[in-house]
Order: structure tokens, then C-alpha cells, then sequence
């Protein structure tokens, strides 16, 4: 790769010094064409000056004989023109013209226009110049005295005591210029001339070196100006190269190539040298890197990456080593788990690198306490274990855990955010776990797990019966999974009757956990121990396919308008998955997502509804309804049902209990039924226990109820046998 880089390093070196030379060149051949434009512009300027100096010296001669000779001015113009006919070509005609510039006398000198004129108009600035001349010759504009507008007039003054005029040579501007630029035209060059933005003589055929390679000059006559342009014709232009453009590039190239294999042949030694020298130097390298390296996995292996201090490895080798030396003199020891509260909603809220250098202080904060703990450890991702050797028990680990606490209070000041944190401790004695390493840290997580329960800044020591609630709750998640995998997690319906009719109109599906004895587990002893583990996910999904299954099987009877509700938590109800379950299994049965209701308690619907893209929306673009079990109607339930209607409002079975015995539980359930009314929804209740209490329902125009009085909850077996029954008495629900 070097030799390539030397190679391509040293071609451009040689074609940048070609093209640099070639530029430089260029530029002095571009610079001497230039000179030599303008010296030649010079030289037509001054063939000009002198053609117009050779004039006025001949007007000047002239005006000299004249005053001299007694003749009269007619007398004059045969001589004056056979004079001028010999020498000055540019001259077309000579007029005498009086003191007042009144023509006296005209005579054609070249060409065949004899311009008549009686006076000369010029603008009043060349009558008073013509008025103020005595000696001197004056070129004026010929103005009226020739047929072209840009011809000059040269006044000749002749003043003498016999008599006093002028004699006016009318010049041909074309002609003048064209003897004086005929020459430089003939070397290769064209010419324009303009006057007042106007062309005056042009000798020209291509233009296209005019812009860049054109000379210009201006000559002032007869109070105007002449404005000179000269440019090379493209066959000047060759000439005036004193250097041929391409022999630089072509020497540049070949000098190029000869470098680049020069370079290459010094190149292909210095590998090969160091090519040794790199084996060498490889052998030496590869020792001392292995000592590095092996220094590094063994440090890495027991420190934490982030905050540099020791991880759990080097915490377990710690206490095997420590655990064995206080065995034997029965010393006491305090393992200090502490973890940050809501370390999840910080990294949320303000992201992950302020997270990290949250950690990160915190992990200062200790390494600089005053109390000198014996180890310190980073086990989590936002866990920290300290140990100290103690000489009593409980007071002096306290005192440490107040210490822990006091040095996570003072505010974090990251970036431009001010953190509060908190922190729960969980305490654990290596007496109390035989001093074994690992025996040791469970019991710090379980006094961590009940410290948590304070929410914010508990501390909590271990003790035996959090262990045996541990191992119990360990238990019962086991017997969890394999009831879920072996299908004992059953459905049991509760019917919804119309109140008027008697008639099944839908169905409560409720969970119940079936123990090996046949005892029935209701969800609220079990859901909320597996919402935090991976099972959730089965269980939502196995209760959602066998009550989508089952439903399909109800309406098979003509009992189409069923509908069926699920109860799901906020857990549940979160799920990514969910949407993709609910689909499935609906589009599996072919069953109309109109016809499931998901059903969820007040406080979930109204933290949820009014959220932009919240899951109540992500459900409700499956097609599936939403319903509320709601305790009441505060400005927050309100509020939230007219942003976020539900398909049903059902009055819950602690509100229904007291009814109609409690007056305000009924002026509540009352007032929830003018309200769904009032703004198109569908209303039930649930938890109906006596007569008394369909008749309330049934006054309020409540006609959907469900609760033991009516039907108790029934497996699947039980609600296809009443289902068939209806059926068979000839009033089905269709």
C-alpha cells in the first residue's frame, strides 16, 4: 500500500509542479502577449496624435502664406486645394468662412460631394472658442458643413489688417483613421473606434479574443473623444506566443515518469528493509501487548466500565476472601445495597449520557465518604454495594444507611439540569447468611425489594420471613408458568342481560386460575405478580385466543348481537404486542372486532385518553371497543369521555353494593346514566344483588346489567347450554 501511496504521492507532486509551470509560463507568455498588445497599441495612439499633430503644423503653414499673400480669400482656394489634394487625402473640401462663420467661398478637394452651407452652425461653446482664436489652428465638429455627423473642421485663422477669415479644411474622419490604422490592420491586429458610444470606423471580422485580449485608448478632438479598441486577428494571436503551451506539460509528464519509477525502485528497497525491520519490531510488540492486554481483561473483568469502580466479580472474590477471615473470629460484617429510585424515568426524561453521569457522581459520592467502606461495587445498572466491617450490628448499619441517604440528597448539577435523587438501601449481616458470598447478596435484594415498597428513600433490613416471602412468590410464578403453558389459566363467563326482555345480551370474560385441588385463583391474587415478567405476554395472549374462540362458538347458535368484554390491566393493556394479538386472532375466527369490548378501570382510561397517540387510540384503530368501569363521574372521567369516547359505560359493583340504601351511591349511579345518555353512549351495571336494584336500573333507563342475582360467571360448557336454551324457548338473541 505504501509503494502504491509513494507512486501516486509522486505523480502528483510531478503533475502539479507541470501544471504550476505550466500556469506560470503561460502567465509570462500571457503578460508579454499583453506588453506587446499595448506597445502596439501605443504606437497606433501615436501615429494618431502625430497624423492629427501633421495637420494642424500643415494648417499652421498654411495660415502663414495666406497672411503673407494680398490675394483675396476666392483667390486662394485653387491653391489651398491643389495644396491639400497632394498630401492630405483625408481633406474632402475647403470652405472661407467669415468673421461671423458665414461660407464665402467652397471647393471640393476628394471625392464628389461638394457640401454647400452659408454658415457654419456649431453649438454656441465653438462659436465662442472660434470667436477668441487669433493665431492658433482650432479642429472643430464639422457639423453642418459635411454630410457625416463625426467629420472635423480645421479652422485655419487668418488675420491680417487687409482682411481677417478662416479657411476650414473639412476632414473625412474615415479617411484619417483608416491611412493612420491601415498599417497596424495589415500586421495582424483590428481596430474599433467610437465616439460617443457610437462606431466611427470598425475593421474587424471576429471578435472572439476582443474581451479578453482587446487594448484600448482614448484621443481627444474637438471637444470629443475618441475611443480606441485593438485586438490580435486568431492568426496574430499564434504569433504572439513567444512559448509553445504544450512543450511544458509534455516535459513535465516525462520528467514525471521518470521520478515515479525512480520513486518505485526506492520504494520496493525501503519495503523489503522494512519489511525486516517490521518483524522485528512485530516480535516485540506483540510480547509487550500481550502483557498489556492481559493487564487490561484482568482489570476490565473487575471494574465497572463506567464508573471505574470494582463490578460484581471482583465483589464475589472480595467476600469469599473477607467472608472466610470474619468466620473465624466471628467479626461482624454489613453488606449496604442501595439503588436510585426512578433511575428509569431520569434516563427518559433526560437521556442516557445524563444517566451514566448520574452514575457516575453517585460512584464519587461514595469513593469520597468519610466513613471509609471497606469495598465498593457497581452490581446493576443502577445498584451500588458497599461493605463495611462493624463492631455492633443493627445501630452502626443504620447509621451507615442514613450516611448513604444524606450523600444521594444534595441536588446533582448536570449539564444544565439540576437532579434530586433518592435512593432505597437494603441491608443484609454476613452472620445472618453463614457467611456465605452468594447467600449474602440475595439477602440484600430482598431487603432492597422491600425497601423499594416505600417508593421513594425506604431502607429496609433483612430479615427471614422476606425470605420465606421471597421463596413463596418464587413458588408461586413457577406453578404460574406451567399453568399457562399447560392451559389451567380458564375463562368463566358472566352473561349481560337486558333488563326488559330477560335476554342474554353479551358476556364478562373473567380469568380464574385452577389449582390441581380444583380451588379457583381470582386475578387479583395472581396478575399482578407476573405483570412485571415475561409471561404477561402468553397469558394475554392465551386469554385472548380462547375468548375470541369461544365467542366464535357462541354466535354460531344465531346469537349474532353478542358481544364480549376483557378485562385487561395497564400492564396488559401496554403491551406492544397487543394490536398484533387482537387482529390475529379476531381475523383467525372471523369475528367482527365490533363485537369485543376491551374493558379497563376509570383511573387507566383517564391517565390514558387524553394522550396524544396513547394505547387507547392504538387499540381503537383495531376496531375493537373500549369500555369503562367507572366509580363515578369526576371533572377528570368527564372530561376525559368527551375527548375519548367509549363505546360503554358500566356503573362498578363497589358503587352498585349500596344501592339503593345509600343516597349518594345512588344520586352517583343517577348521575352517570344522564351522562352517558346525554352523550351517546351505551350504559350497564354491574354487580346487581337484588330486585330492588333492577328496579332502580330500570326507572333510570339503565336496561344492560350483569351481577350474581341475574347469573353467576360460568365456564364455557355451562354458557353454551344456556345459550342453546334460549334458543330452544324460541327467543334468540338475532
Amino acid at each position: 500500500m505504501k509503494f502504491w501511496r509513494s507512486i501516486v504521492f509522486t505523480a502528483i507532486v510531478g503533475l502539479g509542479l507541470t501544471a504550476l509551470a505550466s500556469l506560470l509560463l503561460e502567465s509570462y507568455d500571457h503578460r508579454r502577449m499583453q506588453e506587446r498588445i499595448q506597445a502596439d497599441a501605443a504606437s497606433l495612439e501615436a501615429n494618431i496624435r502625430g497624423g492629427l499633430v501633421r495637420l494642424l503644423y500643415a494648417s499652421e503653414l498654411t495660415g502663414a502664406l495666406l497672411k503673407t499673400s494680398d490675394r483675396t480669400p476666392q483667390q486662394q482656394l485653387p491653391l489651398l486645394r491643389s495644396a491639400l489634394a497632394s498630401f492630405y487625402q483625408s481633406v474632402k473640401q475647403v470652405n472661407i468662412v467669415d468673421r461671423d462663420l458665414n461660407v464665402i467661398a467652397q471647393t471640393l478637394v476628394s471625392g464628389n460631394e461638394l457640401v454647400s452651407a452659408k454658415t457654419y452652425q456649431g453649438t454656441t461653446v465653438n462659436i465662442a472658442q472660434l470667436e477668441q482664436v487669433t493665431n492658433d489652428s482650432l479642429f472643430m465638429p464639422a457639423r453642418n458643413l459635411s454630410s457625416r455627423q463625426h467629420d472635423l473642421a480645421l479652422f485655419i485663422p487668418i488675420m491680417t489688417t487687409q482682411q481677417s477669415y478662416f479657411v476650414v479644411a473639412v476632414i473625412d474622419t474615415q479617411e484619417l483613421l483608416k491611412q493612420t490604422i491601415h498599417h497596424h490592420i495589415i500586421e495582424g491586429y483590428q481596430t474599433s473606434v467610437k465616439q460617443h458610444n457610437e462606431t466611427i470606423y470598425n475593421f474587424s471580422g471576429e471578435t472572439e479574443l476582443k474581451d479578453r485580449w482587446a487594448a484600448d485608448f482614448t484621443i481627444s478632438v474637438a471637444n470629443g473623444h475618441w475611443y480606441f479598441e485593438m485586438w490580435p486577428t486568431p492568426a496574430k494571436f499564434s504569433d504572439l506566443h513567444i512559448i509553445n503551451p504544450l512543450i511544458t506539460p509534455l516535459m513535465g509528464m516525462f520528467v514525471t515518469g521518470m521520478l515515479m519509477m525512480l520513486v518505485a525502485r526506492i520504494r520496493k528497497q525501503e519495503s523489503q528493509l522494512e519489511s525486516l525491520q517490521q518483524l522485528n519490531e512485530n516480535y516485540n510488540q506483540s510480547l509487550k501487548k500481550r502483557d498489556e492486554v492481559e493487564k487490561q481483561l484482568a482489570y476490565l473483568s473487575e471494574h465497572d466500565a463506567l464508573t471505574e469502580v470494582p463490578n460484581r466479580n471482583a465483589l464475589i472474590r472480595f467476600l469469599g476472601e473477607r467472608l472466610a477471615e470474619v468466620k473465624v473470629t466471628q467479626q461482624q460484617l454489613v453488606a449496604i445495597q442501595l439503588n436510585i429510585d426512578h433511575f428509569k424515568d431520569i434516563n427518559n426524561a433526560l437521556g442516557h449520557k445524563v444517566g451514566d453521569e448520574l452514575l457516575k457522581r453517585l460512584a464519587h459520592r461514595l469513593q469520597s465518604s468519610p466513613h471509609n467502606f471497606d469495598f465498593i461495587a457497581r452490581i446493576g445498572g443502577d445498584e451500588f454495594l458497599v461493605i463495611k466491617q462493624i463492631a455492633s450490628s443493627e445501630l452502626q448499619a443504620k447509621e451507615l444507611a442514613d450516611e448513604l441517604t444524606r450523600l444521594v440528597k444534595p441536588q446533582f448539577f448536570i449539564g444544565r439540569h439540576e437532579i434530586y435523587a433518592s435512593a432505597s438501601i437494603g441491608i443484609a449481616f454476613a452472620s445472618e447468611a453463614d457467611y456465605d458470598a452468594d447467600t449474602l447478596l440475595r439477602h440484600t435484594d430482598a431487603a432492597l425489594i422491600e425497601a423499594k415498597l416505600a417508593d421513594y428513600h425506604g431502607i429496609a433490613t433483612y430479615t427471614r420471613a422476606q425470605q420465606s416471602e421471597l421463596s413463596k412468590r418464587q413458588v408461586l410464578l413457577e406453578q404460574l408458568h406451567r399453568a399457562i403453558e399447560t392451559h389451567s389459566i380458564i375463562i368463566h363467563y358472566q352473561p349481560m342481560f337486558d333488563l326488559i326482555t330477560q335476554q342474554i345480551v353479551g358476556f364478562e370474560a373473567l380469568m380464574r386460575w385452577q389449582h390441581e385441588d380444583g380451588e379457583l385463583v381470582y386475578p387479583e391474587e395472581f396478575l399482578p405478580l407476573i405483570e412485571d415478567t415475561g409471561l404477561i405476554v402468553p397469558l394475554t395472549d392465551n386469554l385472548i385466543r380462547q375468548v375470541v374462540s369461544d365467542y366464535a362458538e357462541f354466535t354460531q347458535r344465531g346469537n349474532t348481537e353478542l358481544t364480549i368484554g376483557i378485562n385487561l390491566s395497564g400492564k396488559q393493556l401496554a403491551l406492544p404486542e397487543l394490536p398484533e394479538i387482537l387482529t390475529s386472532h379476531l381475523r383467525r375466527n372471523q369475528v367482527g372486532p365490533e363485537s369485543l369490548h376491551i374493558e379497563i378501570k376509570e383511573e387507566l382510561y383517564c391517565a390514558h385518553a387524553n394522550q396524544d397517540n396513547s394505547v387507547l387510540s392504538t387499540v381503537r384503530d383495531t376496531g375493537v371497543k373500549l369500555t369503562i368501569d367507572g366509580m363515578g363521574l369526576n371533572h377528570a372521567t368527564m372530561d376525559a369521555v368527551q375527548n375519548f369516547p367509549p363505546s360503554l359505560l358500566k356503573i362498578s359493583q363497589p358503587l352498585m353494593a349500596d344501592i339503593p340504601h345509600s343516597k349518594v351511591h345512588a344520586l352517583i349511579a343517577e348521575t352517570m346514566i344522564k351522562f352517558a345518555h346525554s352523550v351517546g353512549i351505551s350504559i350497564s351495571a354491574v354487580g346487581v344483588e337484588t330486585q330492588q336494584q333492577v328496579d332502580f336500573l330500570i326507572q333510570r333507563d339503565c336496561l344492560i346489567a350483569q351481577g350474581y342475582y341475574l347469573a353467576r360467571p360460568l365456564p364455557k360448557q355451562d354458557i353454551t347450554e344456556l345459550l342453546a336454551s334460549q334458543v330452544k324457548h324460541g327467543e334468540p338473541n338475532s
